[in-house]
């Protein structure tokens, strides 16, 4: 594998240290087997904790400001799963076959400290004009159109990474100054079911000391698997909509309407929080064009467009109180999640990458450890070395 051989050539020129590629591979198993394990093990006691202790905060930790949560879910290749498909030597019952993909999903989480003002109101009622850029549109419409139809497993990463990226001068007010300043941030990664997930982000956050926050926030798009977590796991946070998702959904539904005025209304009214009008104009509009068939049809289609739109916005608007967020200084977008899944991604995802199911997990641990600002795998090292047979420990004593 490149990443491997990379390791080496990396390891000879900087620390002299002569190693193959798959000696490095073994070695990457083995150590990431063994955080899977003690991360398995730290979870479990965790769930074991009284429920009293799980939603309170852990003793000695730091009160944050502003503490968030958000979960997004990337992809990578794995190859172990294919002898598990049925092998048949009929044509006719090899075609009749769901179709597999070598395509897995693997879910990503991160825990913000984060801090920012809070103010008497709304700081910035007035939709940022940049937003209606033509850049910014097209990255919305790839966006919605990865999504439709595939609520259960999207895997759409949008381009504009940062929301709060954008030249604040550009008809965009005192926006940039209004995002929460980052101070640390750790990442959590699995390829487990959701409900594993859910208590491995839930434990995270809990040794992290979300509960000690004085704010707290929960931010993802529209999957419903994310909204499960955070009602199970999360529920004291305020839950928040990404923004550019809200956003999509509103510009592909006005893309269809001989109303070039029509994005630029949604996007207000949702800014302002007022989505329920977005839903009132789009059901008068559904009206004209009549309900989207039965078959499954073109996500191109009028009628499927603007069927999606209200259905997103009925099930999600309590979710889109976006004036009281930025009024509680809260962040409106999941860009913070979305280039930590680029960062995974950089590991783990690759043509010429192909994962078993333990070594996927275990360089999916190792990768979201070294990306956390608590350095997780300096304890880890530290616990791992005393457990090695042979090995000694050494303490360096002061002169």
């Amino acid at each position: 594998m490149v990443s491997y051989q990379q390791a080496v050539d990396a390891l000879r020129m900087l620390a002299e240290v002569p190693l193959v590629a798959k000696q490095v591979q073994r070695m990457t198993s083995q150590v990431g087997a063994d955080a899977v394990a003690q991360r398995q093990t730290q979870v479990e006691q965790h769930r074991k904790r009284p429920l009293m202790q799980r939603v309170t905060a852990r003793p000695g930790v730091q009160p944050q400001t502003l503490a968030v949560v958000m979960t997004d879910g990337g992809r990578f290749q794995r190859r172990d799963h294919f002898r598990d498909r049925q092998e048949t030597s009929s044509p006719s019952l090899t075609k009749s076959m769901p179709k597999t993909t070598h395509w897995r999903e693997d879910k990503v989480g991160i825990v913000l400290s984060m801090q920012s003002d809070v103010h008497d109101c709304d700081p910035a009622p007035e939709f940022p004009e940049w937003l209606v850029g033509a850049d910014v549109i097209a990255d919305l419409a790839k966006l919605a159109a990865s999504e439709e139809g595939r609520e259960e497993e999207s895997t759409a990463q949008p381009a504009v990474d940062s929301l709060f990226s954008h030249d604040k001068d550009a008809d965009s007010g005192d926006w940039k100054d209004l995002a929460p300043e980052v101070l640390s941030r750790d990442v959590i990664a699995s390829s487990k079911p959701a409900e594993e997930f859910g208590h491995h982000l839930e434990w995270k956050a809990w040794d992290r000391g979300i509960q000690a926050a004085k704010r707290q926030a929960f931010v993802a798009d529209g999957l419903a698997v994310n909204w499960t977590i955070h009602k199970q796991h999360f529920s004291q946070m305020t839950g928040i909509l990404d923004l550019m998702h809200a956003l999509s959904y509103a510009w592909r539904a006005a893309a269809v309407l001989n109303d070039p005025q029509a994005y630029r209304r949604y996007a207000t009214w949702i800014w302002q929080g007022q989505v329920a009008c977005v839903i009132e104009e789009l059901i008068s509009h559904q009206q004209a064009f009549g309900p989207p068939p039965r078959e499954a049809s073109s996500s191109s289609d009028p009628r499927q467009r603007i069927e999606a739109a209200i259905t997103y916005y009925r099930n999600h608007a309590h979710l889109m109180k976006y004036p009281q967020y930025r009024q509680q200084g809260l962040p409106l977008t999941s860009s913070l999640m979305e280039s930590t899944v680029k960062q995974m991604n950089a590991r783990v995802k690759g043509t010429e990458k192909f994962w078993k199911k333990e070594s996927g997990e275990a360089a999916l641990q190792l990768r979201a450890d070294s990306l956390s600002d608590s350095k997780p795998l300096q304890d880890f090292w530290k616990r791992w070395r005393t457990r090695q047979t042979g090995s000694n420990t050494y303490r360096k004593s002061a002169a």
